[in-house]
């Protein structure tokens, strides 16, 4: 059984390596599916290259510890090298665990969520039962590989942080991304309006075919007076952001009064300089979103609702996101690279195997 495993921390993908291993066998409440798709997304490369760990390396309950946590209580290590690669995928569940709600997913094809270090980048994956979800027959397997990460973030941020309120204004960067685009296709569901933010004129047709009435273009107008124009000079209340840098401190000045934005990427960077009083005045706020920590603290319960919830949208196609390339899971370092640069549209996602 092959699988993509890391060897130590990495810039240029040099201690990657396609490993031989034992097929997994699943425990009580768990799956195993062979995978058939899964795509490359920056989290990924956070992996990859360290940034997770050096992020928790700041934070106050990792402060003189050598083993790092994503949580205080220090239940959820982070994973360290060697371990397998890969978020997410689309797989057919071929054995299961004892238990009623894994027996019942066998013969399915389901969309997973995993991660390092048991990730989804090889032939066999065991996860639990719970991280599985039916896709339906309608979305094709390269589209069901990537239902959970993107989607399942836009819903955390528009329902639980932000909790975006039908016919507000809702601004957001990157929005020619997957999870942007998911966010246009919760707007259409949920009555809010977004005003999108590009670089360039790249991505303005399909966000229009998928419904996006405001899009601001940075090569040609400052976000600023976009954003007064388009709100008739009073702002919006919501703003998500995965891109950091100075175009955060950019969506600050354009809140409203008690205007709240969630940062949950740092494409640019990892920080920016921000005027204190761009928050005080509006009594604004900035929320930090990590999709990980926002799962651990959802109840079963909870996350089972959400999970219909969002198999229901999937059921509509929630948003529609542009595959660049697909490859073999052995040109995983040509994948890699192609993922990281250049801005292109569109995800890389890797062949793993067939029905």
């Amino acid at each position: 059984m092959r699988a993509i495993r890391l060897h130590g921390f990495s810039q240029e993908f040099d201690t990657i390596q396609i490993e031989e291993g034992r097929r997994p066998v699943p425990k009580k409440g768990e799956v195993l599916v062979r995978m058939l798709y899964s795509p490359i997304n920056p989290s990924d490369h956070n992996y990859i290259r360290g940034d997770y760990r050096r992020a928790l390396e700041r934070l106050i309950w990792n402060r003189g510890s050598e083993t790092l946590y994503f949580d205080p209580e220090r239940t959820n290590p982070h994973p360290t090298p060697p371990y397998t690669l890969g978020g997410e995928g689309v797989g057919i569940v071929v054995e299961t665990g004892s238990s009623l709600l894994a027996r019942r997913l066998k013969g399915k094809r389901v969309a997973l969520a995993a991660g390092p270090p048991i990730g989804v980048w090889q032939d066999y994956v065991a996860v639990d039962a719970k991280r599985a979800i039916p896709v339906p027959d309608q979305l094709s397997d390269q589209e069901a590989a990537m239902t959970i990460i993107n989607p399942l973030s836009a819903v955390f941020m528009v329902r639980d942080v932000l909790r975006v309120k039908p016919g507000t204004f809702l601004l957001q960067s990157a929005a020619g991304s997957a999870l942007a685009k998911s966010v246009i296709a919760l707007s259409r569901e949920m009555g809010f309006e977004t005003i999108n933010i590009v670089r360039d004129g790249k991505h303005i047709e399909a966000l229009a075919e998928l419904g996006a009435r405001h899009i601001v273009r940075l090569d040609q107008e400052d976000l600023r007076d976009a954003v007064a124009r388009i709100t008739h000079g009073r702002g919006v209340p919501y703003a998500m952001d995965p891109i950091g840098g100075e175009l955060s401190a950019e969506m600050v000045g354009c809140l409203t009064l008690g205007g709240h934005l969630v940062a949950f990427g740092t494409l640019s960077g990892p920080s920016f300089e921000l005027t204190t009083r761009d928050l005080m005045m509006p009594e604004a706020r900035i929320t930090g979103f990590f999709l990980g920590n926002h799962i651990a603290q959802k109840s079963p319960a909870q996350m089972l609702l959400t999970l219909r919830y969002l198999r229901k949208l999937l059921g509509g196609a929630l948003g529609d996101v542009v595959i660049r390339e697909v490859m073999p899971l052995e040109s995983i370092h040509e994948a890699l690279k192609l993922s990281r640069g250049g801005g292109e549209a569109g995800k890389i996602l890797l062949h793993i195997g067939d029905r």
